[in-house]
This record gives C-alpha cells, sequence and structure tokens, in this order.
C-alpha cells in the first residue's frame, strides 16, 4: 500500500501583519468589511517539485495545502485573534475526507512565516497525531537551532538543504525516527542535541527531477498574485505559469540567502527537458506568459537564450520576478528579451552608491552598467522596474542621499524601495546578530518593516526615508509623466489605488494624468474624493502641506490655457 503525504505552505505573513497592515503595505478588503494584510501567492514550485518527486519516485500520494491561497477561500473571522482555530478547521476538513497522511512536511522559506510554521505543527500533532512530521526550505535549514529551541517537539525531523534525495530515504525508511537521527541530511532533536554535523545532498543531474507536478494545486488560485498584479505592463495578468530550470549562485551578496539550500554551483536542466516540459504544460493550460523564478537566470547566456527562444516558439511573453542580472544585460540579450515579448524588466539595482555595493553589499555591479541598461530599454521599448535596498548595517545616512541622487538622475520608470531585511543564512543576518543590531521582533521583518539599528540609523528613520523615496521617485518625480506616457503612468497610478484605496499622492497624479491627456470628466467628483483621502489622514494633510499640493491642483480654474482648451 502506498504512503500518504500532506504538503504544507504557511501563512508568509505574521497574524499581526494580516489583521493589522501597517500604513506602508497593501491589503485587500474581504467581504466582511475588513482591511487584511496582503499574503503574496506564488507558485510554490518547491512544494510541486518534491509532490512530483514523491508520487513517481516514493509510491506516494501527496495532497498539498497552501494557506496563503486557501485563506482567500475559507478565513472569514473577523474575531479572531490568532490562526490556531483555522488551521484547525483546515486539517480536521482534510481528516473528515478521508486523508490520513503518514507523513506531513511543511515548506517554509522565509521568517515571517516562522509562528506560523510552529503552529501548524502544532496544530497537525493534534490532529493526526500519528504522522511523522518534517520541514524544508530555506527556514529550516538555516534555523534549525532556533525552532527546536523554541518548540523540540515540533517537528520529528527538518531538512537540510534540498530535499529530493533525502526525502526518498526517508520515505524509504521502516524506521523513520531512527533513520534520520542517524542522518547528516535531517536535523532531528536528538541528533543536534549530540553535536550532529550537517551536510547538504544535492542532485547533481536536475533532469532525474519529474516534470513540476501542477496538479496537485489549483492553478486559478494563484491568480490573485499581488507580485503580478504589481506590474502594469503585463498584459493579462492572470493567465501564466511558473518555472525555475536552474539552481545556484556563485555570488556573495551579502543580503541574498538563496545558496543556503541550492548552493553556490550552478545546476540547470538541460535545454531539451525544458522544452518538453514547458511545450506540455502549455498544451495542457494554454497561458501566454512564464515566470521564470530562477535566481540568476542569466548565469549563462547561451544557455539563457536558448530558453527565450523555446519561449517565443511557444508564444509566450516572460517575466521575472527575480529581477536580472544587469551584468548580463547586453544590448544583444536586451534584444533577445524584447523578441520574446518583454517589455517589462525588474532590474537589480541595489544601491546608488558605489561605496555601498562594493563594500557593503559584496556586490558586483557598476553604476555605468545600471544607467547603461535603462538607457538601452527606454530605448527599446521595455519598462524599467528598480529594486533598490536601504538600511544596511555599515551604511551611512549619506550612503543613502547618493543613492536617492542616483536614482534622481536615473529615469527608470519605477522603483521598490525596500528596507534591508536580515534573512536567514545571509551574511547580513548573521553578522547583525552578531553585532546586537537586530532591534524589535525578526519575524514582523519584511521589505518595508525595519529591524536593523547600526550607530547609524534607527529602524523608524529606514522606513520613513524609505518611503519618503518612494513618493518622491515613484509620484513626484515619475518619469512616465516626465517623457509624455500619460496612459501608462495613469494605469500605474490606478494600480496603486487598487492596491492601497487610500493613497491619496496616487489619486492626485491619477487627476493629473487625466488632465494632461485631456480627459476632465468626472474631475470634479476625483478632486472631491482626494480631499477626503487627505482630510482622513494625517499624514497625507503634513505630506501635501509639505509639498504645497492640493486637491484643486487640476481643476479649470488652475489649468495653464491650453490644457483648459484641451
Amino acid at each position: 500500500m502506498s504512503s500518504k503525504c500532506l504538503l504544507i505552505i504557511p501563512p508568509n505573513i505574521t497574524f499581526e501583519a494580516f489583521v493589522n497592515p501597517s500604513s506602508n503595505s497593501k491589503y485587500w478588503m474581504h467581504k466582511n468589511g475588513k482591511k487584511y494584510g496582503v499574503l503574496i501567492t506564488d507558485v510554490p514550485l518547491g512544494v510541486l517539485t518534491i509532490s512530483a518527486w514523491l508520487k513517481e519516485k516514493c509510491d506516494t500520494e501527496v495532497r498539498v495545502v497552501d494557506f496563503n491561497t486557501e485563506i482567500h477561500k475559507t478565513w472569514d473571522d473577523p474575531q479572531a485573534t490568532s490562526f490556531h482555530a483555522w488551521f484547525e478547521q483546515v486539517f480536521i476538513k482534510i481528516k473528515q475526507s478521508g486523508f490520513e497522511p503518514d507523513v506531513i512536511g511543511f515548506s517554509s522559506l522565509f521568517i515571517t512565516g516562522y509562528d506560523n510554521l510552529l503552529a501548524l505543527a502544532d496544530v497537525a500533532s493534534m490532529v493526526f497525531p500519528a504522522a511523522f512530521r518534517i520541514c524544508g526550505g530555506n527556514l529550516p535549514t538555516t534555523m534549525y537551532r532556533e525552532i527546536f529551541s523554541d518548540k523540540p517537539e515540533a517537528f520529528d525531523a527538518l531538512c537540510f538543504g534540498e530535499g529530493e534525495l533525502p526525502i526518498s530515504e526517508l520515505m524509504a525508511a521502516d524506521d523513520k525516527a531512527a533513520y534520520c537521527n542517524g542522518s547528516s541530511q535531517w536535523v532531528t532533536h536528538k541528533n543536534l542535541k549530540s553535536g550532529g554535523i550537517y551536510q547538504h545532498n544535492f542532485i547533481s543531474n536536475l533532469d532525474d527531477i519529474p516534470d513540476l507536478d501542477y496538479d496537485c494545486i489549483d492553478l486559478t488560485d494563484y491568480h490573485l498574485n499581488p507580485t503580478i498584479k504589481a506590474y502594469t505592463s503585463i498584459g493579462d495578468r492572470t493567465n501564466y505559469i511558473t518555472y525555475m530550470g536552474s539552481r545556484g549562485c556563485p555570488f556573495h551578496c551579502t543580503f541574498c540567502a538563496a545558496h543556503t539550500v541550492h548552493g553556490r554551483k550552478m545546476r540547470s536542466f538541460t535545454i531539451d527537458r525544458i522544452e518538453r516540459e514547458l511545450s506540455g504544460l502549455c498544451d495542457k493550460y494554454a497561458p501566454n506568459t512564464l515566470v521564470i523564478e530562477d535566481d540568476l537566470f542569466l548565469w549563462d547566456k547561451s544557455w539563457a537564450t536558448s530558453v527565450l527562444k523555446i519561449a517565443q516558439k511557444l508564444k509566450l511573453t516572460c517575466f521575472f520576478p527575480n529581477a536580472l542580472a544587469l551584468y548580463a544585460l547586453d544590448r544583444p540579450m536586451l534584444e533577445e528579451l524584447h523578441r520574446t515579448g518583454v517589455r517589462q524588466l525588474t532590474l537589480a539595482v541595489e544601491s546608488g552608491s558605489a561605496r555601498v555595493l562594493k563594500e557593503v553589499m559584496k556586490k558586483p555591479l557598476k553604476l555605468s552598467i545600471t544607467n547603461r541598461v535603462v538607457e538601452d530599454c527606454r530605448d527599446l521599448g521595455i519598462y524599467t522596474d528598480c529594486n533598490i535596498i536601504i538600511g544596511m548595517p555599515g551604511e551611512t545616512l549619506n550612503d543613502i542621499k547618493d543613492t536617492r541622487e542616483f536614482l534622481k538622475s536615473l529615469d527608470a520608470n519605477w522603483y521598490r524601495i525596500n528596507v534591508a531585511t536580515p534573512l536567514a543564512g545571509s551574511e547580513m543576518y548573521i553578522k547583525a546578530v552578531k553585532n546586537g543590531q537586530i532591534k524589535g521582533d525578526i519575524r514582523m521583518a519584511g521589505y518595508k518593516k525595519c529591524v536593523v539599528e547600526t550607530k547609524d540609523f534607527t529602524p523608524a528613520q529606514i522606513e520613513s526615508i524609505a518611503y519618503d523615496i518612494n513618493l518622491e521617485m515613484n509620484f513626484l518625480r515619475n518619469s512616465d509623466i516626465k517623457y509624455g506616457n500619460y496612459e501608462r503612468a495613469l494605469e500605474t497610478f490606478e494600480n496603486v489605488l487598487l492596491l492601497r484605496n487610500d493613497h491619496a499622492l496616487a489619486m492626485y497624479k491619477v487627476i493629473e494624468c487625466k488632465r494632461l491627456m485631456g480627459d476632465s470628466q468626472g474631475s470634479e467628483a476625483l478632486s472631491a474624493r482626494l480631499q477626503e483621502m487627505i482630510d482622513a489622514s494625517p499624514f497625507w494633510t503634513q505630506y501635501f502641506q509639505d509639498h504645497a499640493l492640493t486637491a484643486q491642483d487640476f481643476s479649470a480654474d488652475s489649468l495653464p490655457a491650453e490644457l483648459k482648451a484641451g
């Protein structure tokens, strides 16, 4: 009789961030009338891979529950003080369906899901007491000591690094506890206490991995993904498949932890394998967009170009949410991307300070390359979306000023101003912990919530500066308005309002774009709504005063003659 495995993805934000989204974070309106923080609903490629592996290699029946999508279907408790009752409700429903797992596997990548991970393990042990509980991903690989210290009974074993080969051995073991206690690929409470030494067991030939098991999820559940919806240049943002064709990263950027699970040596699927698998997915789902999740897609230009040629053949537009390495984006590569239908690129700019890039981030990038790539993209008609990180340990307020001045000269289309987040396993995390620079609850850390404090800045300063740079660069100095791309600017600002319907500056820019396009229809109502937004928020009241902006700036009486005529 085959084994049964239940694979679980915990919510990727804390309960507090869910029920009380911060003023600078995105939220969604539930039918119960409450605002809730947005959960990232990326397709869980790691779980799809493990599910396929278990089914083909281990003769295992698999079910998957992703609580990041489940929340949109079954959460409805405005009075809840934790996720606990909801977790129990979901597990009991699985049990009542007749599915009794022999193994429950949890996949956890980020520290923001830490509390949820432990809570889910606790509930699972109550509902399925006989199941062997394991966990894999970045979090257990890098924080196994903390997990077993905080809750020794939560898991029977934690996987160290990639999971395909270790889980094969685990599923074959008659005594799973004894096997894990004696394995260097599994961390247990017992072998940790006895000084266990752990090592990776990488799969050398990625083609040995079966095709992604998209059958284990409902792909339409992921069409709510705010990551995809945030990119306005993607036409149909619901008709896509997600893929990752390589593993590893040889670079040593101090803020990154990707190497902790997949290592630094690059490995990839063969081009034949990729073409066969993508062709099959296209036949089944008829997507028009391929979301490529590789950490370093351009590691080999020949391989990357071949993947793009496959996408062209299958009539797929490519999208790269993890950003592309600028050093590899020469003109020929940008032209190849353009031929693949790419009209928007996320660029890993990270900083506008040469010192920070070299000495603090250890990132091999020159600012001149950033300038050249943005100029080439503008020439080709590719929208540029730049990732920026501020608040790194070792960075100063003057460095951040340098970044701000550099961005003013760059003229990219959009900037994602993120606060430096100490990801478990990264050099930044290790040093920040060692130097006592983590302030507050690190589980609340996120790209908008700062938990790092140094002699140069406080977390509150970094959060304030990050938001101020965001407002200046994306709204007050918006390059689409500067270059007369009013329709695209309008779509961008309207998209912001979909994610935050109280964003007064976005409404201000919507009104401005409409006026610049000669569209005065409904302007009085929009101006009235803007005034309500300003009056309802002390922040926006002060911001508009500080920048000499008013809700009536684009009324008919205040417009130049040429716009009045339009």
